[in-house]
């Protein structure tokens, strides 16, 4: 094999360790490999070869190669597009989850766990991985759901039980009880409102004016 040859073998394995590059990530090791077979290729030139051969290498490595680099580049930054994920946030699969964690707002649940401050929360027919904002509750308290962030459902302790929320603002805006004899609808105080327009009614008169009008008789 003669040098020209050597050379162009020595050429031709720089070029595909550069595209083995793309597929193999090497972390640098075959670049570094490639640029060494390019300058060895060179350097076999120079040293046996005549300074024309010589010149066409160098301009030839001097122009293929920053080609080589662009395609590459471009070539794996066009791979590495079409790896990427796509975004959680707006991915279909994930918006039901979303919304179902929207949901519960402003709903009320007890501690499964203890919260330190995370811990699981019983919203009814649902648990969920819940956070406090900052206060350690034990297991079995009653909290409030205040927000709901990206993956993390924020809650609150409840000062007052549910049962006795309710007690004090009954659920449906239910009027208050009907007074026995009143009739549904009528305020208490309206059965027994007097007209001021109507006649005085008459005045009672005493056991002693009536023995008087039978003495007279």
């Amino acid at each position: 094999m003669d040098y020209l040859t050597l050379s162009l073998v020595l050429f031709a394995v720089g070029l595909v360790l550069l595209v083995a590059e793309i597929f193999l990530p090497s972390g640098g090791i075959l670049v570094v490999i490639s640029l060494l077979a390019f300058a060895g290729g060179v350097g076999i030139i120079l040293s046996q070869g005549t300074t024309l051969e010589a010149v066409i290498a160098i301009t030839a490595l001097s122009l293929g190669l920053p080609t080589a680099f662009y395609f590459i580049v471009a070539a794996w930054r066009r791979m590495a597009i079409g790896m990427v994920p796509p975004d959680t946030a707006t991915a279909p699969s994930t918006i039901p989850a979303v919304l179902e964690l929207e949901a519960l707002k402003n709903r009320v649940g007890k501690t499964v766990s203890p919260m330190r401050p995370s811990g699981i929360v019983d919203f009814g027919n649902k648990r969920v991985d819940a956070l406090t904002e900052g206060e350690m509750l034990e297991a079995g308290v009653w909290v409030r759901c205040i927000d709901v962030k990206p993956g993390r459902v924020i809650v609150r302790k409840l000062e007052v039980p549910p049962e006795a929320l309710e007690e004090i603002q009954p659920q449906g805006g239910a009027s208050p009880a009907t007074p026995p004899g009143s009739t549904p609808g009528t305020s208490p105080s309206s059965s027994s409102a007097v007209d001021p327009l109507a006649s005085p009614p008459p005045a009672r008169r005493s056991g002693d004016d009536f023995d008087l009008e039978l003495d007279l008789r």
